[in-house]
């Protein structure tokens, strides 16, 4: 993913150094100090751009409406603290859209806009890249996605605050949106003013998240839950539900067991090893092995013997 750079300037004191007696030096304010003491930012007006277009899915023409808009999201007070980005797209031939499925999808970082599943996976328009190899310089191409979702389920495409166009406002600071709760709490407010907005409390609502965007779906489900909005389902990409599956340390064996079905496909596409007569059968096999007789070498740790340790490096080099 992306990483924006944030560059910040120090002003130059204009008084002659030469005049100011050595001072020690001041500590430089958290991040979050002055994010805290910052000046309000102004409060815009919300925005909405709609145009209306049409892919073929299979054998079937589906016309539909892109929506760019921002929408304002406020405190207890009643107070815009932030404005939140969104793309949603809409079938426009549904018999009755208060019934047709919508699902609301984001990426996770934290800190990642939903750019990537948008243009990436499930927009109507993807861009073209290469699979499994860098993608070439400009011009980039834009075709249509045959991969959409658009014909099953309408998409509301989120930005979270701090991440594409979106961003704090009026008294908003960081600290309104960017933790666990506070993540969840501001999207589920957007959720519910689009719902409400749209007329569409009665269609089946999915969440789709990605990454970190799994651990956030789980906060938020139970959110929404606790706030009279039903969810149909929850959509889990690249989960993460359990951070330990992530971390390659001692004592944390999970994550050297799930990655190694990965690793073997990996292999057998580089043609690192053998291609295997069939991908779906090697890859059950090594995931049985990972988690049988691979895990508990790895659970026996310094007590794992000299030649079973010897044996399992074998077959993981096989």
């Amino acid at each position: 993913m992306r990483l924006c750079t944030i560059i910040l300037l120090a002003g130059v004191l204009a008084a002659p150094l030469v005049a100011q007696r050595p001072t020690a030096a001041q500590p430089a304010a958290s991040a979050a100090e002055r994010d805290t003491t910052a000046k309000p930012t102004p409060i815009p007006n919300e925005q909405s751009s709609a145009t209306d277009h049409s892919i073929r899915i299979g054998n079937q023409l589906v016309p539909y409406r892109a929506t760019a808009a921002t929408m304002l999201l406020k405190n207890d007070k009643d107070e815009s603290i932030g404005v939140l980005y969104y793309t949603a797209y809409t079938r426009t031939d549904a018999k009755d859209p208060s019934q047709r499925p919508i699902s609301f999808i984001y990426n996770g970082g934290p800190g990642s806009a939903s750019a990537w599943l948008h243009m990436g996976a499930f927009g109507p328009r993807r861009i073209v890249t290469t699979d499994a190899a860098p993608t070439p310089p400009p011009p980039y191409q834009l075709v249509d996605n045959q991969s959409s979702l658009i014909d099953v389920t309408d998409m509301v495409f989120i930005d979270p605050i701090g991440t594409g166009f979106s961003k704090p406002v009026g008294k908003g600071t960081g600290k309104d949106f960017w933790g666990v709760d506070e993540d969840a709490k501001a999207l589920a407010q957007f959720i519910s003013q689009y719902v409400s907005r749209n007329g569409r409390w009665s269609s089946p609502k999915y969440l789709i998240g990605e990454s970190y965007g799994t651990t956030r779906s789980a906060v938020l489900g139970n959110r929404l839950e606790r706030d009279g909005i039903s969810l149909n389902g929850i959509v889990l990409i690249s989960t993460v539900l359990d951070f330990e599956t992530l971390l390659f340390a001692p004592g944390h064996d999970l994550s050297y067991a799930l990655y190694l079905p990965s690793y073997a496909a990996t292999a057998a596409y580089h043609k690192v090893i053998p291609a295997p007569a069939n991908m779906a059968s090697f890859l059950a096999e090594v995931r049985r092995y990972a988690m049988g007789d691979y895990a508990a070498a790895l659970a026996a740790g310094a007590t794992l013997p000299a030649d079973r340790k010897a044996q399992v490096a074998k077959q993981l080099a096989a």
